[in-house]
């Protein structure tokens, strides 16, 4: 009778784990729900371990079972796969297709986002980092590829300054170079209105002016109080024929944070400390405050300003004995 017992209790462990292991394989063959294709951006961090992976996408209503989860990567040796960054995930993506995605398998879509300020060489880079497309492609494509079609863009051709600042999601199996350039150049001309074109034409300005102006505001300051004083300070230096003397603009020649006594020498066009006038392009991709700054600059009584090495602060002049001072003290 004891035997019959154990064996019994055998059988009922065996059966469970069979029913255990079957609900595993079920859970991760399905979706949450099928008919729900609401994006989610879900993040795993670097070193992110597969357990807390699995909590995390079942907290976000994303898998059904974290132990069909852990069970198909060990299965199928896909833990050393997991890939840290942002990805979207729906809940009307099987367990699969969303191990897939995160494990750098699938065609899941990705997060990609280009801050304000960011130049072509960032993106470029980024997109290369991200696997999206190769080394060089997209600042070759900026360069080289026909976009006669938008009509708001310089003579230079230059891309700079209108690629827009945005979130986007994209699929490393579909990336397209030229689409995705385009879908940059399609959002700049929607942010655009027709009363900020009217405004920038009835002040004696055009849009590639504007937009100069904003790409060194973007680079210089941060707050809105400050992108439109420092706004004023730009146009009014231009109106009076006066260098701008922007570090922003060596910076773009360099392509390095800081700037030595050997930089101020560099003979460029982009050197606004030693030519008079707006550098040839657009020295960053502004977001649209800055752009706004840059069509309605406030006036004021300053003509310099510097940024504080401790706080970061805009600190204004209205002399360049002032300015002096300042920087004496705040840099």
């Amino acid at each position: 009778m004891k035997l019959e017992r154990v064996l019994k209790l055998a059988l009922v462990a065996l059966i469970f784990f069979i029913l255990v292991q079957v609900n595993a394989v079920n859970s991760i063959n399905s979706a949450i729900n099928p008919e729900d294709s609401t994006r989610t951006i879900f993040t795993i961090e670097e070193g992110q371990k597969a357990s807390e992976i699995g909590s995390n996408l079942k907290e976000s209503g994303l898998i059904k079972s974290t132990y069909g989860f852990s069970i198909y990567l060990e299965k199928n040796d896909l833990d050393s796969r997991l890939q840290a960054g942002e990805f979207i995930l729906m809940p009307s993506m099987t367990g699969i297709e969303i191990i897939e995605a995160i494990t750098n398998q699938g065609t899941g879509e990705i997060v990609f986002t280009i801050p304000e300020g960011w130049t072509i060489n960032d993106i470029d880079s980024a997109l290369t980092t991200e696997g999206l497309t190769t080394e060089g492609a997209f600042k070759s494509c900026a360069e080289t590829c026909d976009f006669s079609a938008y009509t708001f863009l310089p003579e230079s051709g230059s891309l700079e300054g209108y690629l827009f600042p945005d979130t986007f999601f994209l699929s490393k199996s579909t990336f397209d170079t030229y689409a995705f350039t385009k879908q940059l150049l399609d959002n700049f001309d929607s942010k655009i209105t027709d009363q900020m074109l009217t405004d920038i034409t009835s002040q004696g300005r055009t849009l590639e002016e504007t937009i100069i102006v904003a790409s060194i505001i973007e680079k210089e300051v941060r707050t809105d109080q400050d992108r439109a004083l420092v706004s004023g300070i730009i146009w009014k230096r231009l109106d009076n024929e006066w260098q701008l003397g922007m570090c922003s603009t060596i910076n773009y020649i360099t392509g390095e944070a800081e700037i030595t006594a050997e930089d101020l020498e560099i003979d460029s066009p982009y050197n606004t400390r030693m030519y008079t006038g707006l550098p040839p392009t657009a020295i960053s991709n502004a977001g649209l405050a800055s752009i706004e700054a840059a069509v309605y600059p406030e006036e004021s009584e300053y003509w310099y300003f510097l940024t504080a090495t401790e706080t970061g602060e805009t600190i204004y002049a209205t002399t360049n004995e002032e300015h002096e001072a300042n920087k004496a003290k705040y840099l």
